[in-house]
C-alpha cells in the first residue's frame, strides 16, 4: 500500500507547486530569445548584507523564470500575448493590477490554493519586447512594498 501511496503524494506535490501550464504551452509554441531562471538557493545567496527582510521575503518562493521575446524575432500569428491572458485566467489566475511604467504595460497575476498564494506571474509588454515573469511560491505583497520603500529611499 505505502509502494502506491508514496509516488502518488510525490506526484501530487509536484503538480501543486509547479508554475503556470499556460506558460509553459506558451513556451512550447514560441521559443523565448533569453531567460533566467533562478531559484531559492540562488535568491539566498544574493542576500550578501544578510538583510533579515529581504531572507522574509524570499523565503517562500521556489523559482522565477523570466523569459523574454523580441517580438520582431517572434512573428506572433493572430495575438498569442491575448491567448496567454486569457489562458492563466482559465488556470484560476487572477488579475491583481495593471499599470504602466517607462513605457511597459505591466499586467500582474496571482493564484491562490486553500488562501495562500501559489504563484505570481507577470506580463510586461512594449513595442518591440514582452517578457513574462513567472514565480512559483508565495511573495507577501505587504513585506515587499515596505522593502521597497526602504530600498528607494536608500537609493
Amino acid at each position: 500500500m505505502l509502494k502506491i501511496i508514496f509516488p502518488v503524494l510525490i506526484f501530487y506535490s509536484l503538480s501543486a507547486a509547479g508554475q503556470s501550464k499556460s506558460i509553459d504551452r506558451f513556451r512550447k509554441e514560441f521559443k523565448e530569445d533569453n531567460n533566467v531562471f533562478i531559484y531559492s538557493s540562488t535568491l539566498k545567496m544574493l542576500n550578501t548584507e544578510e538583510n533579515p527582510e529581504f531572507d522574509d521575503l524570499v523565503k517562500d518562493i521556489e523559482e522565477i523564470r523570466v523569459l523574454n521575446y523580441i517580438k520582431a524575432n517572434q512573428h506572433f500569428k493572430a495575438d498569442p500575448i491575448t491567448g496567454l491572458k486569457k489562458n492563466l485566467t482559465d488556470e484560476l489566475y487572477k488579475e491583481l493590477m495593471t499599470f504602466t511604467d517607462q513605457g511597459n504595460k505591466i499586467l500582474l497575476y496571482g493564484k491562490e490554493k486553500r488562501g495562500k498564494t501559489v504563484g505570481l506571474v507577470a506580463l510586461i509588454e512594449n513595442k518591440e519586447k514582452f517578457t513574462i515573469i513567472d514565480v512559483a511560491g508565495n511573495i507577501d505583497f505587504n513585506k515587499f512594498l515596505q522593502l521597497k520603500k526602504r530600498l528607494d529611499t536608500k537609493l
